[in-house]
């Protein structure tokens, strides 16, 4: 069996049992092909894989006749804003995120630095199938070149000018950091410098190999949770490998799950914020959300599952944010991507705004229980099933925006059928864990019988 996904979120795969030199050539020269030669910024995670595909895209790039920037081993927030601070026409991303060891990826991002939406995705495939690259002359052929601009410190620049950095330099924050030998690694010690923190990292060695899951999840956290107490920490972080995703460790030892992240955000940024409380997430996040949003008087505007639908509603609207139950969060006055770096800005400045522990911040979050299920099924049956099951729940209200999902007052069942394999995955989330277990298993024992 071969591991490879192509689709919203570029070429994935298992490398050497899927992903390998021959397919990424093809896919980059799809996308030298798809920008028609033009300018690509080419960024990279620290994974060990990710050295060898760099190569395979840099030399496919070039013979599409693309001017390629070399932005080295790079966190993905980064990119996004070289991308639009450069004017390039595209880039590609080299990192597998939350994936685990084994796995790496391409990801396509458009010229104004944010995910590829589906129009864009599907001509990019069409040409990758196709097989009909570019192909420039032996005179003609493109250049690989550093940056003109200094990325990291103009990123750096951006969270200044939209983060009170003053206020968080007085609190002297003792700040655990766990990188999982990621690209933030590489810049860890200028974001602790800009905001005065004392930044205590750790796996944030260049060494390739991932020390755990890199899904930000509370039992990645259990190496940062063992040193809050002695370390006496303000607040922990646990990033996945490019910085996309983050979850908190309050500095009473608690692990907060990835879905909390979001809304911790949110909260603070609604009150900040007064003249913007639009935002916009996937039908599948968190009801804590829901009530943050409503507690600020503010506008929740959901979308289907996808990166770049959550970046392109959040331009649409002028949204303040845009994120979902994985511990991302994009920022409308920051970069066009899901962005940890200031994730974590945010959080340090509500706390030092409000003069609360994260323990303290946490605790203002209304609190509910997930249980998330995988169930085998064929893709051709997966969308009548989960159409004609509306007819069991006539006592809920019911949501089509992707897949089909029940509300009820104290709790909520979203089901949808995968794009990337014959599955659907379910969410059952309510006020207690035995109550969404239960729902999630009542639900299981229908889906079978209908099957």
């Amino acid at each position: 069996m071969r591991y490879l996904k192509l689709g919203t979120a570029g070429m994935r795969g298992v490398v050497g049992n899927g992903i390998d030199p021959l397919r990424v050539i093809d896919y980059a020269a799809a996308f030298g092909t798809f920008v028609d030669g033009g300018t690509v910024v080419v960024g990279r995670d620290s994974r060990e894989s990710s050295l060898m595909i760099y190569h395979a895209v840099v030399a496919a790039l070039i013979n599409c006749g693309c001017r390629v920037i070399d932005a080295g081993i790079i966190p993905a927030p980064v990119l996004h804003f070289m991308t639009e601070e450069l004017n390039a026409d595209g880039a590609l991303l080299i990192g597998a995120g939350h994936q685990g060891a084994g796995w790496n990826a391409v990801i396509p991002l458009n010229c104004n630095g944010s995910y590829m939406n589906s129009a864009m995705l599907q001509e990019l495939l069409d040409v990758y199938h196709s097989r009909q690259y570019r192909q420039a002359a032996w005179n003609e052929l493109g250049q690989a070149v550093l940056p003109e601009i200094k990325p990291v410190e103009q990123y750096l620049e951006l969270i200044a000018a939209n983060i009170d950095i003053e206020l968080i330099r007085q609190k002297n924050y003792r700040v655990i950091t766990d990188f999982c030998n990621g690209s933030g690694a590489f810049m860890a010690e200028q974001f602790s410098s800009l905001l005065g923190i004392k930044m205590i990292p750790i796996n944030n060695l260049d060494s390739g190999v991932l020390p755990h899951s890199p899904e930000p999840r509370p039992r990645s956290a259990a190496q940062v949770q063992s040193i809050m107490a002695p370390l006496t920490a303000d607040v922990g972080f646990v990033f996945n490998s490019d910085m996309s995703r983050c979850s908190v460790v309050t500095d009473s030892g608690e692990t907060l799950s990835e879905e909390y992240t979001f809304p911790l955000v949110a909260d603070y940024m609604l009150e900040r914020e007064v003249d913007n409380r639009r935002i916009v997430s996937n039908i599948c996040t968190t009801r804590t959300l829901d009530k943050i949003v409503q507690r600020h008087g503010g506008t929740l505007c959901k979308t289907r599952v996808g990166q770049a639908l959550l970046i392109d509603k959040m331009l649409e609207v002028d949204a303040l944010l845009a994120g979902d139950g994985s511990g991302s969060t994009a920022f409308r006055k920051g970069v066009n991507g899901f962005d940890s770096f200031m994730q974590m800005a945010v959080i340090l400045e509500a706390m030092a705004r409000k003069n609360m522990s994260s323990t303290e911040l946490a605790a203002n979050l209304p609190r509910y229980h997930a249980v998330k299920l995988t169930l085998p099924c064929r893709s051709e049956r997966a969308y009548k099933l989960l159409k004609n099951l509306r007819n069991y729940f006539p006592d809920a209200k019911v949501t089509e925006i992707d897949g089909v999902s029940f509300e009820w007052d104290n709790g909520w069942i979203s089901l949808r059928a995968a794009t990337t394999e014959p599955v659907i995955r379910m969410i059952s989330e309510w006020t207690t864990h035995d109550e969404a277990l239960d729902r999630a298993m009542r639900m299981r024992g229908l889906l079978e019988r209908l099957e």
